[in-house]
């Protein structure tokens, strides 16, 4: 998925989507370019949804 297909399924701007990316990487400290960091954020985000 780009950055574009992202804004556009969220109805915001695409620079949006690049402000909070940036923001996501400043705050932990990683590069979301790293596969290990995005399966570590998505297992984080995963343990954190409410059950169903």
């Amino acid at each position: 998925m780009t950055r574009a297909d992202a804004a556009e399924g969220l109805f915001v701007h695409p620079n949006t989507v690049r402000h909070r990316l940036r923001r996501v990487e400043e705050l932990t400290g990683r590069s979301l370019t790293d596969p290990m960091t995005v399966a570590d954020l998505g297992a984080a985000l995963y343990a954190l949804r409410e059950p169903t």
